[in-house]
Order: C-alpha cells, then sequence, then structure tokens
C-alpha cells in the first residue's frame, strides 16, 4: 500500500547531519509503479533541514498538494541544474522515446556529499548508513524489473547489494553490456557525472539510444 511505503519513507527521510536524505526523482504519485531504476552513487545537492520542512520533502516526493520532485529541486538549486542531473534527463528523455515512462532516479546511497569520496569521512558515516538503508528498503520494496547503473563506484556498491560479480562498463557505443539476475535485468553504463563524463560523451547519445531500446525489449516481455 502507499501508505505504507509512505510511512517507512517519512521514518527513513528524517533530519540527519542537517539535512533530508533524498530517496528518489520520479514524475509519478506512485513511486512503487516504477518499472526501472536510473542509479547513481549519491547526489551533491543536499536538502538543508533550515529551508525545507519534512513535510513539504515528501509532499514532493509524491508529487502532491502542488509540490513536485523536480520542483523542489529547482527551488533549492535555483534553477541551476547540475550537470549530472541534465545527463540524468537526457537518458531520461531516451527512455521516454522508447516508451519508458515509469522511471525512479535514485542512488546506491541515498544521502547528499559534494564530493562521493567524502561518504569516507567520519562525519558522513551515519549519513551514509542511512543513505545505504533507503536504497536497499526501495529495491526491495518496489523491485523494478531494469536497473540501469552509472559509474564505476556506483557499479560496484550495486554488485554488493546484489550478490553479482563485477559489472562491466562499455568502454564504447558497440554494444549493451547487460546482466540478468533473478529479479533484475542490471544495465551498467559509464558515469553520468563530470568529469568522467567528458570521456564519452562523444558517444553517450548512441549509448543511451542503444540502452533505452533494450530496456523497451526487457519491459515488453514483462509486460
Amino acid at each position: 500500500m502507499t501508505h505504507e511505503l509512505e510511512d517507512r519513507i517519512r521514518e527513513l527521510t528524517r533530519p540527519i547531519n542537517g539535512q533530508l536524505p533524498r530517496p528518489w526523482m520520479t514524475t509519478t504519485t506512485d513511486p512503487r509503479r516504477a518499472e526501472v531504476f536510473i542509479i547513481g552513487m549519491n547526489q551533491s545537492r543536499e536538502y538543508p533541514v533550515g529551508q525545507i520542512s519534512h513535510q513539504k520533502h515528501l509532499d514532493a516526493l509524491f508529487n502532491r498538494d502542488g509540490q513536485s520532485c523536480r520542483g523542489l529541486y529547482d527551488e533549492v538549486t535555483q534553477g541551476k541544474a547540475s550537470r549530472t542531473r541534465r545527463n540524468i534527463d537526457r537518458l531520461t528523455v531516451q527512455l521516454n522515446r522508447q516508451g519508458v515512462e515509469n522511471a525512479l532516479e535514485t542512488d546506491v546511497i541515498c544521502y547528499s556529499t559534494r564530493m562521493s569520496s567524502n561518504l569516507r569521512n567520519e562525519e558522513h558515516a551515519a549519513g551514509t548508513r542511512r543513505g545505504k538503508k533507503i536504497f536497499r528498503y526501495l529495491l526491495e520494496e518496489i523491485r523494478p524489473p531494469v536497473l540501469i547503473v552509472h559509474g564505476a563506484g556506483a557499479g560496484k556498491e550495486l554488485s554488493r547489494v546484489l550478490g553479482t560479480g563485477r559489472l562491466q562498463i562499455p568502454c564504447s557505443a558497440g554494444k549493451v553490456c547487460d546482466i540478468e539476475t533473478c529479479r533484475h535485468l542490471v544495465i551498467p553504463i559509464p558515469s553520468l557525472s563530470p568529469p568522467a563524463f567528458n570521456g564519452w560523451i562523444s558517444w553517450s547519445d548512441e549509448l543511451m539510444d542503444k540502452v533505452a531500446a533494450r530496456v523497451w525489449s526487457r519491459l515488453a516481455r514483462s509486460r
């Protein structure tokens, strides 16, 4: 039930280290409908407790009462989306063109730090634990058929969660690298965050297009 999901998310997103953890970005009012997770390492833009109430954050997560995930993000960032966010948007557009609309953007660690390397700092230990707990809950609760993971760090962490071997990240647009687990089709791609993204920008559109086609093909079999 949606209210059970919300009750759990309310608990998991309570303030920690001065911020409200961000479990997802989506356009749906019911995240359980998500068929695809787009997964990164963790967010760089935090939602400060002094700027946003917990209730407003929850309303935005469920896109209700005049709030939305993207609207709140734009409010916090003053309309200046990060390059990572813009690249995720590009992937989402490609998915939409293939008819894949129920995507949910999340992270293997749903807790914000300026750099992912900062997650190793003692001051962020509790936030990192909470962030991992959030992701594991979402994966178990929603069970999307497809997981797209971007970046080596996120891929490594996801492989630990799933208990798979090392995920192979493509080095060209020639082939989509994916593996099937008992629950998910897992598609690793290079990082959507700069500066790593700069290394594959010239073939990113081609790979994203092939990934979107692969996702549509997989979902078509299960619908």
